[in-house]
């Protein structure tokens, strides 16, 4: 499905719009960190304040929040789930949330964001073979299992999570970004 642009989006929201769209955003983060701290992992979720920040520069999905374990020994695994939320009136199509290790989260271009990347460790995409969908105003989540291999350093990396929307016969769209700081022990 791909994207229907229709006139409006980020600076057409009302203040009583995004305060709507924050209540709804909020309570998928209340149930997220539930999630996640019951099973003892690490939960960060955007603020009121950077949701609104958000809603003002972004005419896309964007990323709401993350959860993930840590430590983790080689050969075992880091789960990173992130959650992803449309503000806009209109459905996205094609959507994709890719991972890699690296220290990347300062980097401000996107173009070497995207391609700078630990190579020890494997990159993840999903879903596949089209993506996912979001219907106007709706939440998900996706969740990925990183092997730690055998033998890297046992000290912090940075999982980085990019999201996109695929288009198979052009240049795909870059979205948002997010990222986990793990160790390996």
């Amino acid at each position: 499905m791909a994207d229907k642009k229709e006139s409006g989006g980020a600076a057409a929201r009302s203040a009583a719009d995004v305060a709507k769209a924050w209540k709804t955003v909020e309570a998928d983060i209340a149930r997220e960190r539930k999630n996640h701290e019951q099973r003892g992992h690490i939960f960060v979720g955007i603020s009121k304040e950077e949701f609104e920040k958000k809603m003002r520069r972004a005419d896309s999905p964007f990323f709401t929040g993350a959860g993930w374990n840590s430590p983790a020994p080689w050969g075992g695994t880091i789960n990173y789930s992130v959650g992803v939320h449309n503000p806009d009136p209109f459905a996205w199509g094609n959507l994709v949330v890719a991972i890699a290790i690296g220290n990347r989260n300062a980097i401000v271009s996107n173009d070497e964001f995207m391609t700078t990347f630990d190579a020890r460790f494997p990159t993840y995409a999903k879903p596949t073979p089209f993506g996912f969908s979001l219907a106007p105003g709706a939440s998900t989540s996706q969740s990925f299992a990183i092997k730690i291999p055998n033998g890297v350093e046992k000290t912090a990396y940075f999982a980085n999570a990019v999201l996109q929307q695929l288009s198979f016969n052009d240049v795909g769209k870059y979205l948002d970004r997010a990222v986990c700081f793990f160790e390996v022990a």
